[in-house]
């Protein structure tokens, strides 16, 4: 069981950690080796405590019984919609791999950005990362573009749920025989 909690600066550097560990799981032998062994030397604990400390994005940390890191979630809010996108973006969802398939994924979505709509950026191959977001309402949308960090495709995906105040369309019933 993992308690998820608000990000306080003070978990700036256990969040850079996490997250080196995390890409180290899930893209060592997919990004160049370079991308990743640079991270390493600078695990951008100063980076994430500035997020934090300007509230550039609203972090979420999942911690074990024993407060170790198992996930990190984190948002951007836009003040307006851009090229039709909602406000909100999910920046950050790293899990550990030995909670891969827990649920916790699911439970750090659902803190970091809840019942609104979103949208995010996941490389083309992470066909795991994808049905996940499927699976929580997520579609693809537009054109695959280059992450400039890592030189892979990365694709759009956006989640609208219905409005409650907006009437829908009742579904026909045809009835036969």
């Amino acid at each position: 069981m993992a308690n998820i909690r608000r990000a306080a600066v003070g978990d700036a550097e256990a969040i850079g950690l996490f997250q080196m560990r995390a890409w180290e799981q899930t893209y060592r032998g997919v990004v160049p080796d370079s991308f990743l062994d640079a991270r390493a030397l600078q695990p951008g604990t100063g980076r994430w405590a500035e997020r934090i400390r300007a509230g550039s994005r609203h972090v979420f940390v999942a911690e074990s019984a024993s407060g170790r890191l198992l996930g990190v979630a984190s948002t951007t809010h836009t003040s307006g919609a851009r090229d039709g996108l909602p406000a909100l973006e999910l920046s950050t969802l790293y899990v550990d791999q030995g909670s891969h398939g827990t649920g916790l994924a699911s439970n750090l979505l659902h803190a970091a950005i809840g019942g609104d709509d979103a949208h995010l950026l996941v490389f083309s191959f992470n066909l795991r990362a994808q049905r996940f977001y499927a699976k929580h309402g997520f579609e693809r949308i537009g054109r695959r573009q280059l992450d400039p960090g890592t030189g892979l495709d990365e694709e759009r995906w956006i989640r609208r749920l219905p409005d409650p105040d907006k009437p829908t369309r009742e579904p026909i019933l045809y009835r036969y025989g």
